[in-house]
Parts: C-alpha cells; structure tokens; sequence
C-alpha cells in the first residue's frame, strides 16, 4: 500500500449568537473546530454567545503528494 500526504480545505457556514459582528468572528475562528462546537455551556455565558448551527459546505482535497514508504 502507498502512502500519501493529502491537503484538505474544509468550510463551514455558522450560525452563531453575539453582541456585535467581532465577537461572532472571534467565537467562530476559536471554537468551531473540525465542524463541532467545541465550547461549553460556561463558556458561551460567560462570553455571550452561543453557536446555534454548523452546516459543511465544501470538503475538498486539493493537493496530493505521493510519500516514500508503505503505512
């Protein structure tokens, strides 16, 4: 078996609750990771937001590299 190195671009649409437009920017880029919420329930009270959905958009491997030796 070969093995490869793949670069993968994944983008995400987010629905999130904030007081102001830099704060749902903010929260996003910190807390969703991989297309999961990965804040707490203390956190978006302390914070003041909450992130109400995720939805995947795009999921795209755009570079693959062929390495030396098997798995």
């Amino acid at each position: 078996m070969k093995k490869y190195q793949v670069h993968l671009t994944r983008e995400y649409v987010v629905e999130i609750c904030a007081e102001n437009e830099d704060a749902a920017k903010e929260f996003t880029e910190l807390y969703v990771s991989g297309g999961i919420d990965d804040s707490t329930k203390s956190t978006q009270t302390n914070k003041s937001f909450s992130i109400e959905r995720i939805v995947p958009t795009l999921n795209e491997a755009w570079i693959v590299l062929e390495k030396d030796g098997v798995n």
